[in-house]
């Protein structure tokens, strides 16, 4: 190149570094099928390297294209060896996850899943963000709702108490189902139920009186 010539940035791959992700495969080995030396060969000759201390392997692509580009290729060579894979991108399971990775990986507390998010983050960061304050909003959401639903039943196990309480001491004194339906803060069924109950325990009588029915204490 001569002085004062502009560099050719784009087509010379002597500037131009692209900027990837890492994706792993997780293997899943069986006693009826090869060795994992014969499943390593194969990794290794697809340009996989081992992942220490787990079972899997891993390599640098440039997006999820490359890498569904080189899942059939390596599918391909897997046939006949009677071993499963589970492809991934960010870390593999089993790994320590380190950097923003790490961080990434305590998302899984909020109910996301961070393989899916970490994608998102390399192809589109404000995508990642908006997805992730969608998912943080609906965790709380479930939060508050089930704060909620368990107030509303502390409440209704409280106003039932009551209820119950307010129908014995009226029951002390015998009254009609009417009268008891204005006095009891229960709907009419509840109360007919709840009557009934009591009188097949024997923790009340029903006598008839004239043309009316009495429920009163036993």
């Amino acid at each position: 190149m001569r002085p004062g010539d502009i560099p050719n940035y784009i087509g010379n791959p002597e500037y131009f570094v692209p900027i990837g992700m890492k994706a792993y495969i997780r293997v899943i080995y069986s006693s009826d099928g090869s060795s994992p030396g014969q499943v390593d060969l194969v990794f290794q000759g697809k340009g996989f390297k081992k992942v220490p201390g787990v079972p899997g392997y891993e390599i640098e692509v440039l997006n999820e294209a490359e890498m569904a580009q080189l899942l059939e290729g390596t599918h391909e060579a897997l046939k006949g060896l009677e071993v499963r894979y589970i492809p991934t991108l960010g870390t593999v399971e089993g790994m320590a996850a380190t950097g923003y990775r790490q961080r990434l990986s305590r998302l899984r507390e909020l109910n996301m899943e961070p393989m899916e998010l970490s994608g998102l983050l390399e192809e589109d960061p404000e995508s990642f963000r908006s997805a992730v304050h969608e998912k943080v909003n609906a965790y709380l959401d479930g939060i508050i709702a089930e704060r909620q639903e368990e107030v509303a039943a502390a409440e209704a196990k409280v106003m039932a108490e009551r209820s119950r309480q307010v129908l014995m001491d009226e029951l002390k004194e015998g009254r009609t189902f009417h009268e008891l339906l204005k006095a009891v803060p229960m709907e009419e069924e509840e109360l007919s139920q709840r009557l009934l109950e009591l009188v097949e325990k024997g923790a009340i009588r029903a006598e008839q009186k004239g043309r009316s029915v009495i429920y009163l204490a036993a």
